[in-house]
Formats: C-alpha cells, sequence, structure tokens
C-alpha cells in the first residue's frame, strides 16, 4: 500500500468515483427539486380549478334560489309551485326544490315526499341563518329528508315590500354526488389525492369512496414556511397555500384552495415517493454507464503508474543511500530519460550536492546557537535582579536565582505553572498586569509582596511587553529589586533629615519666643512701678495675656509640626473629608457672605490616608483662603481624575501672594500675616508629604492663589477593606 503503483491508480479511481457520485449526487438533488417543485405546481393548479369548478357550481345554484325568490308572490301559490316545478327541471345542479313558510314547515317540494307535513325545520342550520340575517345562504352539507341523501342546502327569503319582514323562503338542495363528480373528473388523470372539506374539516369527498357520506374529519399537521398549523387553523385563517406534513416515513406535499362561496376546501395530495420511483429509473440507466468509466479509469491508472514510477524508484534507492552518507549515496548517478523525470532527476543532483553544504552550515549554526543560549542562561541566573519571564499563555517560562531568593519560591517549583500561582504565593495583585496590556515600553511600580516564610519585602517591579518581529506581543518579562535596605536607608535619612529640620527650627522658636518674653518683662516692670493704678494694672494685665496666648500658638504649632504621625491610614473617599472641612469653617464662610463652588465627578477613587491629619490640611488651606478674599468672595473646589492620579484644587480669588513669597510659603515661621504664626502652610505639607501625596501652589497678586494637591487613586478591586 506504500508504492506508488498501487496508489496512484488508487487516487486515480478515488477521483474518477468522486466525480462521478458527484456529479450523479447533484443529478439527483437536481432532478429531485424540479419533480418537487412540478408536483406542487400541479397540485396548486388542480386545487384551484376544482375550488373554482365548485364555487361556479354553487354560485349558480345560488342565483337561481335567489332570482325565484325575488321574483315570487306568496298570495300566489300556484305560480309558486310553477316557478318551482319549471327549475327542477331545467337546472341539472338542483336536484331537489322546496318552498317554506316563515315557521318553519315545507308545504310544497319536488320531488315530493310525505315526511315534509309531519315535521318542521326550525332546528336546522339554514334556516335559523335566514331568520337572523334575512338573506341569501349556503349551509353545510346534511341528509335532505325528501332524498335521504346528502345535500348543501340553498335557501333564500322571500321578504316584504314594506315591512321588510320574511313571507316565505325558497330552498333548494346541491346533491354532494354532483360535486364528488367534478373531482372525480381530475382524480382519474392523476395519482394523487384530491379531499373536499367543509369549515370543520369534515370530508365531503374523498378518493376512498368508502368514506363517502360519513362523518369522517379529516386530520392533518401541514408544516407552511417553517411552522406546523393543523387542519382547523388552516380552514380559519387561509385560503390558499401549499405545505407539507409526513406520512409512514415519506414526505406528503400539500396543495389547498378556500371554496368561495362555500365554508369548505379543497385539498390535492401527493407523496413524494412518486419522486423516488422516477429517480431509480434514472439510476437503471446510468448505472451500466459508471462501472464502465470506472473499468476504463483503473487500466489507464495502473499503466500511467508503471511509466511514472520506474524512474522514481531509482530516485529512491539513491535517497535511500544519501541517507547513510551523501557523498557515497551520489556516486554512480546518471539521469536515465530525457522528459520532465530526467530534469527531476537532474534536479536532485543538484539537490544533493546543495544540501551538503547546507548540512555543514547548519551543523555550525546549530553549535552557535547552542553556545548562545547558554551564555544567555547563565546571564540570567547570575543577574542580581530578580526576573522572571511569562509566555502568552500566561504561563512563567523563566524564574532566575534572584527571583527565587526574593520570593522564597524555588525555580522548578513555578516554571510551567500560570503566574496566577505565583501571584497568589506572593500576595501580589493580579491587575498589576492588566495595565501593561496596551502600553508600549517600560513601567515601574512598588509593591510590597510577602514571600513564602511570612516576611514582608518592599520591591519594585519593572515589566515590560515582548514582542516578536511582526510587532505582536508574546509575553512578558518583568524585572524585581529587594528594596530592604534602601528603604532603611531612606527611613535613616529622613531620621536625619527630620532632626536638621527641628534643630533649625529650635532655633527659630528661640528667636520667636524671645521677642514675647522681652515684652512681658517691660510690662511686669511697668506694672510693678504702678501696682496702684487699677485701669492700668488691667491693661498691662490683657497686654501680658496677648504675649502669652502667642507663645502658646507658638509652641502648639511647633509640636504639631514636629509630632510623629502614627494614626491609621485607611482607604477613604476624599470627597467627604472636603466637605467636614468646610462644615468646620461654616461660621467663617457665613460670616464673610463666600461662596464656596464644589466641582465634584460622580466616582472617584479611594486614596489611603490618615483622615484626620488629612482634615487638619484641608482646614489650613481653606482657612487661608477665607482669609484671603474679601466679603462675598468666591472660593472654588475642583476634584479631578488623571491617568489614576486624584487631584483637588482650591482657588480663591483673594489677595495673592506675589513671585518673590511664593517659593517660602511651606518654610517654617514664614508667614504674611502680622498676627501669623508661619508654621500652618509647613504643617499642611509635611501631611500631604507624610500620606504620601504632593502639594503645590499657583498665584497671582490681585487675582487668585491656587493649591492642587496630589494623590495616587486605588480601584475598588485594590482595596482590601
Amino acid at each position: 500500500m506504500k508504492s506508488l503503483k498501487v496508489k496512484i491508480p488508487i487516487l486515480i479511481i478515488t477521483l474518477v468515483l468522486f466525480a462521478v457520485i458527484g456529479s450523479t449526487y447533484v443529478t439527483y438533488r437536481i432532478a429531485s427539486k424540479q419533480m418537487r417543485r412540478h408536483i406542487i405546481n400541479k397540485n396548486t393548479i388542480i386545487a384551484n380549478m376544482i375550488s373554482d369548478q365548485i364555487n361556479q357550481y354553487l354560485s349558480d345554484a345560488k342565483n337561481t334560489v335567489k332570482y325565484v325568490a325575488q321574483n315570487t308572490d306568496v298570495e300566489d301559490m300556484e305560480r309558486i309551485k310553477k316557478e318551482i316545478n319549471q327549475i327542477y327541471k331545467s337546472y341539472r345542479w338542483l336536484d331537489v326544490m322546496f318552498y317554506m313558510t316563515p315557521d318553519g314547515r315545507i308545504t310544497y317540494s319536488v320531488p315530493h315526499n310525505d315526511v315534509i307535513y309531519r315535521r318542521d325545520y326550525v332546528k336546522r342550520e339554514y334556516y335559523k341563518h335566514l331568520i337572523k340575517n334575512k338573506e341569501t345562504y349556503i349551509s353545510k352539507v346534511f341528509i335532505s329528508s325528501i332524498l335521504n341523501q346528502p345535500h348543501i342546502m340553498i335557501v333564500s327569503p322571500i321578504l316584504d315590500e314594506y315591512t321588510g319582514e320574511i313571507r316565505g323562503i325558497i330552498g333548494g338542495g346541491v346533491p354532494l354526488e354532483a360535486i364528488r363528480k367534478i373531482v372525480e373528473k381530475t382524480q382519474k388523470s392523476y395519482d394523487g389525492k384530491i379531499y373536499v372539506v367543509d369549515g370543520a374539516g369534515k370530508v365531503l369527498v374523498s378518493p376512498d369512496h368508502n368514506e363517502m357520506f360519513k362523518e369522517i374529519v379529516l386530520k392533518r399537521n401541514i408544516e407552511i414556511e417553517n411552522k406546523v398549523v393543523e387542519l382547523e387553523e388552516i380552514l380559519k385563517k387561509y385560503s390558499q397555500g401549499v405545505g407539507q406534513y409526513q406520512s409512514d416515513g415519506h414526505s406528503v406535499y400539500v396543495s389547498f384552495s378556500k371554496i368561495e362561496n362555500y365554508k369548505g376546501m379543497v385539498m390535492v395530495e401527493r407523496n413524494e415517493e412518486y419522486i423516488g420511483k422516477e429517480i431509480k429509473q434514472i439510476q437503471y440507466e446510468l448505472i451500466p454507464l459508471i462501472f464502465s468509466i470506472i473499468a476504463i479509469a483503473f487500466f489507464l491508472s495502473i499503466s500511467l503508474a508503471y511509466t511514472i514510477t520506474e524512474p522514481i524508484e531509482k530516485l529512491v534507492e539513491y535517497v535511500r543511500n544519501i541517507s547513510k552518507d551523501i557523498h557515497e549515496g551520489m556516486k554512480g548517478f546518471k539521469v536515465t530519460k530525457n522528459n520532465e523525470i530526467g530534469e527531476l532527476e537532474l534536479a536532485f543532483c543538484r539537490m544533493s550536492k546543495e544540501l551538503s553544504i547546507k548540512i555543514e552550515d547548519l551543523k555550525s549554526s546549530h553549535k552557535r546557537e547552542k553556545d548562545t543560549r547558554k551564555y544567555l542562561k547563565n546571564i540570567l541566573r547570575s543577574a542580581g535582579s530578580g526576573i522572571f519571564v511569562i509566555n502568552d499563555k500566561e504561563q512563567v517560562v523563566i524564574f532566575n536565582r534572584a527571583a527565587e531568593k526574593i520570593t522564597g519560591i524555588k525555580n522548578e517549583n513555578i516554571v510551567g505553572k500560570y503566574v496566577s500561582e505565583l501571584l497568589e504565593g506572593i500576595k501580589l495583585p493580579k491587575a498589576i498586569f492588566d495595565k501593561y496590556s496596551n502600553i508600549h515600553g517600560v513601567i515601574e511600580e512598588e509593591y510590597k509582596i510577602k514571600r513564602i516564610d511570612g516576611v514582608e519585602v518592599p520591591i519594585t517591579i519593572m515589566i515590560s511587553p515582548i514582542y516578536d518581529d511582526s510587532d505582536k506581543s508574546i509575553g512578558l518579562v518583568c524585572l524585581m529589586k529587594d528594596l530592604t535596605q534602601i528603604k532603611m536607608l531612606e527611613q535613616q535619612l529622613r531620621r536625619e533629615d527630620r532632626l536638621k529640620t527641628i534643630g533649625e527650627l529650635s532655633s527659630s522658636i528661640i528667636h520667636e519666643i524671645g521677642n514675647p518674653l522681652a515684652g512681658m518683662t517691660n510690662l511686669l516692670e511697668v506694672l510693678k512701678d504702678h501696682v496702684v493704678d487699677e485701669s492700668l494694672r488691667e491693661e498691662l494685665i490683657d497686654a501680658i495675656r496677648e504675649e502669652v496666648d502667642m507663645l502658646n500658638n507658638i509652641v502648639i504649632n511647633f509640636l504639631e509640626f514636629t509630632r510623629m504621625n502614627n494614626n491609621k491610614k485607611v482607604y477613604i473617599n476624599i470627597l467627604h473629608i472636603i466637605d467636614s472641612a468646610i462644615n468646620i469653617l461654616k461660621p467663617e464662610i457665613k460670616y464673610k457672605t463666600i461662596r464656596v463652588i464644589k466641582n465634584f465627578p460622580r466616582q472617584i477613587p479611594f486614596i489611603k490616608v490618615d483622615p484626620s491629619a488629612m482634615r487638619q490640611a484641608f482646614v489650613n488651606i481653606l482657612k487661608n483662603s477665607i482669609q484671603a478674599v474679601d466679603m462675598c468672595g468666591i472660593i472654588e473646589i475642583k476634584v479631578q481624575i488623571f491617568e489614576g492620579i486624584l487631584m483637588v484644587s482650591i482657588r480663591d480669588n483673594g489677595k495673592g501672594i506675589s513671585e518673590q513669597k511664593i517659593d517660602k510659603i511651606f518654610n517654617p515661621f514664614f508667614t504674611t500675616k502680622e498676627d501669623g504664626t508661619g508654621l500652618g502652610l509647613s504643617i499642611v505639607h509635611k501631611i500631604i508629604t507624610d500620606n504620601g501625596g504632593t502639594i503645590s501652589v499657583k498665584s497671582e497678586v490681585s487675582k487668585y492663589t491656587e493649591f492642587t494637591l496630589s494623590f495616587k487613586g486605588e480601584t475598588d478591586e485594590n482595596i482590601n477593606y
């Protein structure tokens, strides 16, 4: 089976079989479709034709009865009898005629039957309709009492010319046998089935004569436009149409047409077995031709196979020798033919020589690549920073020694596993990778992880996408650096800087305390000399009290500035803190009739800060703005979010700050107010920086001053409550 001598004939025969079977199948499908369309069209034509014939038959009978009723005088009974006799003899579609009184009794009929004198007909469906609607009416089929045969009764009222009351009834009976004969003419030349049913689905005419005149209701569930509809619904809603239903595993195609002047319908059916018979006839004619084609294809394929495979066998033998030794395998090779096979042999010879050269190059390239891989592996293993690489399937493929040391996780326990396991193990949020999906370049963030042994380690992580030659992202490379030593140094530097600042403040505060103390000394000397003068003594005591209050404010603000911030930081909504600060200062705002404009977004990220310290910072800034504006001034507070950064700006239309002073406003003991201590904004600056934020100020003299605070926001899923 592996030889081309076998495969080529099998391939050719398979192709021939596929072509023959495919064309046969297509022919079958087309023929079936055409025959099916032909059946449906023929059914529709027959249904419409018979429906029109029955309608015309009933219309003629209806017009005849109506004519007699309109041209008859109930006072002249002899004329009525004469008209009835004439119609009965002249018109073939009525085999019974009668006259009925308004109270439902037949007094005359042709042919005659004494039963008419022994009963009334008030319970007949046609009588009830006539009395109610006073119009000519075609009834459903029932057994006539006169001829004891099934009839469709047609009745028409004789109306009083002036009152419109019914004075008599002219009636006639259309025999069901006459309608059956109409259908039978077509049924003889048609191999399908033709039914006539009334409005309730009762069979009036059927291909089976045994079903004639019996109370049989036709049951059908017909599929019309991909919807299955019962016959009862078709009789109510459809005037004509086509459909199909299943019977004994075969599809039956149905066309139906409503009889216009009658509550009934003509249905024409034909089974799809008719198509099968026609197709089988086509198959009987095609089978001998198909076998002849297959036999010819078999012999031609055998001949072609041997012509092609003989030189190919030689090439195969050389290939087997080349696989052992390419130089030895080509010895004795000759071109045997001058056709395309010969060109193939010659090309094979050239290819073998080029292959020998390429093999040597490949060996050298493989060795260089192996050395390069080994070199890169040693670099990664020896790198001082933790490195791990994630592929496009979110699996860890590289995890170096430094990463093992930082996380406490062994290389063999994480390589090949999903990165989610690594992030869960070291308590690093998975959301850190989401922001890199649409960013080209490197982004660096600081996080705090928990090693396997439970020790918390501050790290900086640098994540960069990896791209292939087509600029498609194929993974991420992540660099981790342990910041434990750096954080310790930063804390030590902050402590030293704090001590330096406190030293400078101490020097400044000693100078600031000296002035009130000197004033108090002078006041006490004056008080000593004038201790008797009551009014002067009160004035001096008030002055001393003011100096003491000034000293107290200096000391309190100094302690506030120098105290360590040990309050716990929590996630808060900054809008609540701002509203709280405004409420604290509401009396001062109301006193100066200041308009506070709040421009807040609907949703903002949370920030992690000390709530009480942050409230004090906003109170200090707002108090400066209140003092800066005149009566009826404006303070605008605006909150914005820009690329995850929460920004709060507080702008007033007050006096402003000069360019020479604006760089010094955050320095301790620098103030532009006569009674100020110079520590308010220094405290604000310290609170903001202690809570991980930044503060800046812009101002223009006599126009405005604007403080801007910035914090890094956190989304809800990153917050641990």
